[in-house]
């Protein structure tokens, strides 16, 4: 059941800013530390509710849907007496009470903040690309490669140079007949032993120099590509069953900037005990920077926000 809304200047023990698994983890075990919690988030759920099949989260050996995944952790901070209210913050600040947030006018106050806002693909910025997503555009190979192969799709395509994207073309020949990485540069960017991986693998072909500049679809699935070669400036129409776009994540980190230590990318950095850089904010999920990006990382990091925020708070207690 959702919260009602709070009133203003409301102070909680901590303020959890996401409401995906990284920050309902972080809600239930704070809310069995019986700390008065409050979780902001527009997005009840996260990324996750989009899913329609997740297949590699422990304890669903026969899969389960992100909606049925994520309304049981809404339940479980509902029960457990946590506050959330659907909007994200709109400002951050720190003072000598502790941090405050500020969304829509209205003001909280908590003596530990556990930041949790995730991180966005960044997306293809090509005409009819909105379209397809989920319709032979994907933005998660782990996610989405079985949905593609019980498409009985066997082409697949990987747009990006860096790590990201050959990992997910080492990812897809596991679902693929034939894998294409296409990038814009004249060198793969990634590191040299996913660049060794991919570049043996019989499955995967590197084009360089080529630029995706359209798509081609019919019956609102995807059939092709058109590349452009940077080079020349000439276009090729090739076919694929489907584009794994694999140009990197940007975090919903802007309200931290000048607040917390990022990295150059935007990304929160954090200790192992997930601690920011600034006294009493912690950060967990996807807008960290972490090498792996899954649901059950960010939850994994969400119980160690939160513990951690629990000690940082039992300490001024003492």
């Amino acid at each position: 059941m959702e919260k009602r809304r709070c009133t203003l200047d409301t102070h909680y023990d901590v303020i959890i800013l996401g409401s995906g698994p990284a920050g309902l983890t972080a809600g239930i075990y704070t809310g069995r530390a019986r700390l008065r919690t409050l979780i902001l988030g527009e997005r009840p759920g996260g990324k996750p509710l989009m899913y329609e099949h997740i297949g590699n989260y422990p304890g669903f050996p026969d899969g389960v849907t992100g909606a049925q995944l994520m309304m049981g952790m809404l339940k479980q901070v509902g029960d457990l007496g946590v506050d959330r209210v659907p909007v994200n913050a709109t400002g951050i600040s720190v003072e000598e009470e502790g941090n405050l947030v500020i969304t829509e006018g209205d003001r909280y106050t908590a003596a530990a903040l556990i930041v949790a806002t995730g991180s966005d693909p960044i997306r293809l910025s090509l005409p009819g690309t909105e379209e397809l997503e989920g319709r032979g555009i994907f933005y998660c190979a782990h996610c989405d490669a079985p949905v593609f192969k019980a498409m009985d799709k066997t082409r697949a395509t990987v747009v990006g140079g860096g790590d990201s994207a050959l990992y997910t073309a080492m990812y897809l020949t596991r679902y693929a007949e034939d894998v294409t990485i296409v990038h814009r540069g004249e060198r793969l960017r990634a590191n040299k032993e996913i660049q060794d991986a991919v570049l043996s693998h019989p499955k995967i072909q590197v084009r360089l120099h080529e630029e995706i500049v359209g798509v081609i679809a019919e019956a609102d699935h995807i059939t092709g590509i058109v590349l452009k070669d940077r080079r020349t400036g000439g276009q090729t129409e090739c076919r694929t069953d489907g584009l794994f776009v694999g140009i990197g994540q940007e975090p919903n980190s802007a309200l931290l900037r000048g607040l917390v230590d990022l990295d150059s990318e935007g990304f929160i950095l954090v200790n192992t005990r997930m601690e920011t850089s600034k006294r009493g904010v912690f950060a967990a999920g996807d807008v960290i920077q972490k090498p792996l990006r899954q649901i059950v990382t960010a939850a994994g990091d969400g119980a160690v926000a939160a513990d951690s925020a629990v000690r940082f708070i039992e300490g001024r207690r003492d």
